[in-house]
């Protein structure tokens, strides 16, 4: 089989959940199934991980997403490939190409919160736009599609919500957890203890929450810090400048991090704290728990859904305090919290494993692939 991927926002220094996703399952992939033929679109060839494997080739498209020129030369590049089928991993499908594909769709946070997204720092016209463009690729990407696959039953189930007339297949692939060697987990940093915040500063990700819990929780733990991790985009220069105005002491924001960074920052943390209203899957928590690292996380329906009831601190959204008690369970047994979260490692991994969503994602390939014969 000749499977074409849009592999354009590979790797988790572009796009870090979506980044992640292409990559860990193109690897798992090319392991569990090298005897298909795995044709990558790339912005860069030269800097793709999977150069010179054996079942990979990689096609030039220097196209960026979310913009005109997506729509206008990548039905071309793709139809170059002559595949049997396309996977785009997002929402942002070509809608002129004509070549069998499946899509996967990671959240419908743009349409449950339009205003979470970098298109409300545009003009009120380019807005609207970018709104009436997203609305059009993603009716199209699940209409036009083979098959549609989705992280959680949480995606699939808020998929057929908004569009109950969909006749399109669904498959619910999962993605899966970092393999971390337990033998390089770590003890929190005793000298300078924090908390950790990873990921965007998107209004869904209730940022403002967290400061809030912070600005009353500073007061009484006077050698520990909030360390956020995160690009330093328009929403997270908000979110700091927020900070600042409230006068919140130590409270750190470092930016984007490289791997190697992100790793040390869950491995020495007190616990991530992940205080998002919505999400289609939630990699940060898992990434933390990989690492032996505690985790405080809200209850929106896919973290349960991800991360079960073991070793995980949960809060209602709904209560103000929650957040507040979920940091001083931590911080009153940081001990008995972290062993807890690491007993419920071994199980997380068998539940999130790349090649078992990479088995799922192929057998959704082969029934598209078979339908159309």
């Amino acid at each position: 089989m000749r499977l074409t991927m849009d592999a354009r926002m590979m790797g988790a220094g572009a796009t870090r959940g979506i980044g992640r996703y292409i990559e860990e399952l193109i690897r798992a992939m090319t392991h569990v199934a090298p005897e298909h033929r795995y044709t990558l679109l790339v912005q860069d060839p030269e800097r793709s991980t999977f150069q010179g494997h054996p079942s990979v080739e990689h096609v030039r498209a220097d196209v960026h997403w979310y913009g005109l020129a997506e729509q206008m030369r990548l039905p071309s590049i793709i139809a170059q490939t002559k595949p049997d089928l396309v996977h785009i991993p997002h929402w942002n499908v070509p809608v002129m190409s004509r070549a069998p594909r499946v899509v996967t769709i990671h959240d419908l946070i743009l349409l449950e919160e339009p205003l979470s997204a970098n298109v409300t720092t545009r003009g009120p016209i380019v807005a609207s736009l970018k709104r009436f463009g997203y609305r059009a690729c993603l009716h199209d990407a699940l209409f036009r599609s083979r098959r549609v696959l989705v992280p959680t039953q949480f995606v699939a189930d808020q998929i057929r919500r908004h569009f109950p007339g969909l006749a399109t297949p669904m498959d619910v692939t999962g993605e899966g957890m970092p393999a971390v060697v337990e033998s390089t987990w770590s003890d929190p940093d005793q000298d300078q203890p924090y908390l950790l915040y990873v990921g965007s500063a998107y209004p869904h990700k209730n940022l403002d929450r967290l400061l809030d819990a912070w600005q009353r929780l500073a007061p009484s733990h006077q050698t520990m810090s909030l360390v956020i991790a995160g690009d330093l985009d328009a929403f997270m220069r908000r979110t700091e400048a927020r900070a600042a105005s409230m006068g919140l002491p130590r409270v750190r924001f470092l930016g984007r991090v490289t791997d190697d960074e992100l790793s040390r920052l869950y491995s020495k943390a007190l616990a991530l704290v992940f205080p998002s209203r919505l999400e289609g899957f939630g990699l940060p928590p898992l990434e933390a728990l990989a690492h032996g690292c505690p985790v405080i996380s809200s209850d929106a329906a896919s973290m349960r859904e991800v991360l079960g009831s073991d070793g995980v601190i949960f809060f209602q959204q709904s209560d103000p305090d929650g957040m507040i008690r979920a940091v001083e369970t931590v911080l009153r047994d940081p001990v008995g919290v972290r062993i807890q979260a690491r007993q419920a490692v071994s199980a997380l991994r068998e539940r999130h494993d790349w090649q078992k969503a990479a088995r799922r994602t192929l057998a959704a390939y082969e029934q598209s692939v078979h339908a159309s014969r």
